[in-house]
This record gives structure tokens, sequence and C-alpha cells, in this order.
């Protein structure tokens, strides 16, 4: 009974997502009873929308896809924790690397709250579509994938600026808070991305068998199929071109930044 009691409490702050409380949360020594209610909201947030997800190939496809929403989720924690805790402490989040942990798993569980409320209506609009072998499947194909990437990306919103409050909280700067959460999301995307990439399928195209996962799937990379594809469409002499201005532009920016936060460092520690 106080099991189920500490786990309402929690999902209800998590849904509220007020910083304060949060950050009470934070303040504390972690325990199995307060990050229980963390895991088991991603677990079977994340699980009944992989299966709204796979749902429309097949329901195997949705099972499959239900088990793997939650690996991918814990899996990225897990990978980018350490990185996190690094960014927190030199871009001054004040969060130790367990309050960093800890605040991602909320993150993370805000999104997964969201994701599976919205799993029924999911559920419903693939219960009305034609099957994945009519005619007109491709069509659906395609309006299921944007409806998922809208939901994804409404979700994802919600959960990064109730995290952007909380780090504001901590660090009592609103600019530290800002520059946390985007060097956060630029490592999640990253991992979160490649990880997706080894992972797949997801939403099961209908051309393509049912499976749990694609035929070598370590094979190759997420950045390596996009940087193919947008090759492929170009002529061979742009390619190259474009090619070298996207290095020259990516290190000049590297190090512009790079630049930029040890001249932040040294003006905030001589003042």
């Amino acid at each position: 009974m106080l099991l189920i009691e500490s786990l309402a409490s929690t999902l209800k702050a998590l849904a509220h997502g007020e910083p304060r409380t949060l950050t009470l949360e934070l303040q504390r020594p972690p325990t199995w009873r307060s990050l229980s209610p963390l895991v088991i909201a991603i677990v079977s947030g994340c699980a009944a929308y992989g299966f709204s997800i796979g749902l429309w190939r097949a329901p195997l496809q949705g099972l499959y896809v239900a088990i793997k929403m939650p690996l991918l989720i814990f899996t990225t924690l897990l990978v980018n924790g350490l990185l996190n805790g690094m960014l927190g402490l030199l871009l001054g989040s004040g969060l130790s690397f367990r309050q960093t942990l800890q605040a991602c798993l909320m993150s993370f569980a805000i999104f997964s709250l969201i994701v599976g409320s919205l799993s029924p209506i999911a559920i419903a609009m693939v219960l009305d579509a034609p099957s994945s072998s009519a005619p007109e499947a491709s069509v659906w194909y395609r309006t299921i994938l944007l409806t998922h990437t809208t939901i994804i990306a409404f979700a994802g919103i919600v959960a990064n600026h109730k995290l952007l409050r909380l780090i504001q909280v901590f660090s009592g700067n609103t600019s530290t808070g800002w520059r946390t959460l985007m060097a956060w999301l630029a490592g999640n995307l990253f991992v979160g991305a490649q990880l997706s990439y080894n992972l797949r399928p997801f939403f099961g195209n209908p051309r393509l068998p049912i499976e749990f996962l694609r035929p070598h799937p370590f094979q190759g990379s997420f950045y390596e199929s996009v940087w193919s594809m947008i090759i492929a469409s170009m002529p061979g002499g742009m390619a190259s071109m474009v090619t070298s201005w996207i290095i020259v532009i990516t290190l000049s920016v590297t190090i512009f930044m790079i630049f930029r936060l040890l001249i932040e460092r040294n003006t905030s520690s001589a003042n």
C-alpha cells in the first residue's frame, strides 16, 4: 500500500513538473522507493507507446517495439550519463553526477508519461487505418510516421522544458540552464540517433519483413546512412565541395565554442 501511494505521489509530481518539488527530490539521497516510480513510468509508458508504433505493421512488430522503446531510453541514459555529468560540472549546472543522472531519468519519465498517455489515441488511429498490405498502405505509412514524429517531438519539448526549469533552479542562472540543456540534448540526440539505428526497425516498413532487429544491426551508422543519401542526391563535383565546407564549418564552430567557454570560465573566476 505504501509503495502504491509513493508511486502515485511521485508520478503526480512528475506530471505537474514543478521544479521546486523535483529539486527537493534530487537533494535527497536516492532510494529504490524514490527511483522505482521513474523506472516504472519509463517501462510502462514507452512499452505502451512502442506497441502503438509497431501495431500497424503487425501485432508481433508492436510487441517487438514495446520491448525496444524502454531499452532505447535506458541505453541512451546509461551511455550519456557520464558525459552529461561532466558537462553539467563544466557548465556550472550545480548538479552532481548522481543528480544529473537522476534529473535525466526524471526527464525521460515525463516523456514516457506523455507518450504513454497518448498511446490509446495512436492505437485507435491504427485500428481505423487500412492494413499494411492494402493498396493505399504507402500513404498511411507516411501519415502514421508523421503522427508519431509529432507526438515524440511534443513529448520531448515538454520533458526538456521541465528539465530546463530544474537546471535553472539548481544553477540559479537562466543562461547556465540553457547552455547545460543544449549540451545534454546534443549528446542525447547524437547517441539516441545511433542507438535507434542499431535497434531498428521501429515503425516497420510494409515492404520489409517483420524482425526484432535488422540483419547486421551494428554494421554502418545512422550518420553514415544519412550522409550517403545526401551525397547520392547531389552531382559528383558538388558532393566533394559540400563535404569540404561542412568540415571547415564544423571545425570553426567547435574552436569558437571552446574559446568562448574558456573566456567565460576565466571571467567568472576573476570575479
